[in-house]
């Protein structure tokens, strides 16, 4: 049996692309994406429906209340005992990813940093709670600066923290224990696919997406979970793309439905950009267009 992997920038038609290859070699879909891991965010995060599902089973997609935290390596813990049994039952696991980072370290592993009780964990985050983001980030660039450079932004504070409580926990820093051999890889044989898309197309596609985006709910998905309590500054896939835009528009900092539509079409195809460029340095994808992926059945 051999893993498939479907990988492509957000937009790309991943989702239609696996429910066809599933349905042609009987597959089985698990979900890569922290966003729709989520119960409640399903507009802004693209998850695929019901209808869109067309009876393949689907895991890992609107199963975690947002209270939740979710890292690589909880992804992991939940993701290799899916795949396992779906081998058992002779059908295919195809890996659909959306976080780029979820799938690295499915196939590559994670660096073998010793899990913390929780108690540890609410010290430090009521520690963590009393300084701003700016704050963090000044003592990471002290403490780790190799990891705080890896930091795409410095308002970033869930990746600050981790770097700050694993170095004052463990008494060694991220840096240095990235650098150790991984553990937990999948061990199984697996083909990476990535969707083959010229830019224009798919820019066209994410342009498209953000206005269906719109017009079903994403404001009232984003006010409802607003009202529960919930925003950017407690939940960090609120941080994606989509709903933090959403989030500005509803505080009146974004002023009219049409800017929050460019804003968030521009945003992602930014963030497609992004994605390319990191799966283009990955020697494991091999890209061929939705055609040659489907004529693997």
């Amino acid at each position: 049996m051999t893993l498939i992997f479907i990988l492509g920038p957000t937009a790309s038609g991943k989702t239609s692309l696996s429910v066809e290859l599933a349905k042609k070699i009987n597959g089985e879909i698990i979900g890569a994406d922290s966003v729709q891991i989520y119960k409640d965010l399903v507009i802004g995060s693209a998850a695929p429906t019901r209808e869109e599902m067309h009876g393949i089973p689907h895991h890992l997609i609107g199963t975690r209340d947002l209270k939740d935290e979710i890292s690589a390596g909880i992804y992991i813990e939940s993701a290799l005992p899916i795949i396992d049994k779906i081998e058992k039952s002779g059908k295919t696991p195809i890996v659909v990813g959306g976080t780029n980072f979820y799938v690295d370290a499915l196939i590559n592993g994670l660096s073998p940093v010793p899990a913390a009780d929780e108690e540890t964990m609410r010290t430090f985050e009521e520690e963590f709670s009393r300084f701003s983001t700016e704050e963090l980030f000044t003592e990471l660039q002290k403490t780790d600066p190799e990891w705080a450079e890896k930091i795409s932004s410095p308002n970033d504070r869930q990746r600050i923290k981790r770097g700050l409580f694993v170095a004052k926990t463990t008494g060694k820093t991220l840096t240095e224990w990235n650098k150790m051999a991984r553990v937990n890889a999948y061990s199984g044989k697996f083909i990476a696919l990535g969707i083959d898309i010229p830019r224009e197309k798919l820019y066209e596609r994410i342009n498209l997406r953000t206005k269906i985006m719109l017009d079903s709910g994403l404001i009232e998905e984003v006010s409802a979970i607003n009202q529960k309590g919930f925003d950017s500054s407690n939940c960090k896939a609120l941080t994606s793309i989509g709903y933090i835009e959403t989030e500005r528009y509803l505080k009146g900092e974004i002023a009219s439905i049409e800017e929050l539509r460019e804003l968030i079409a521009q945003n992602t195809r930014h963030l497609a950009k992004r994605q390319l460029t990191w799966l283009r340095n990955r020697d494991y994808v091999v890209w061929k267009n939705p055609e040659e992926i489907l004529k693997l059945s």
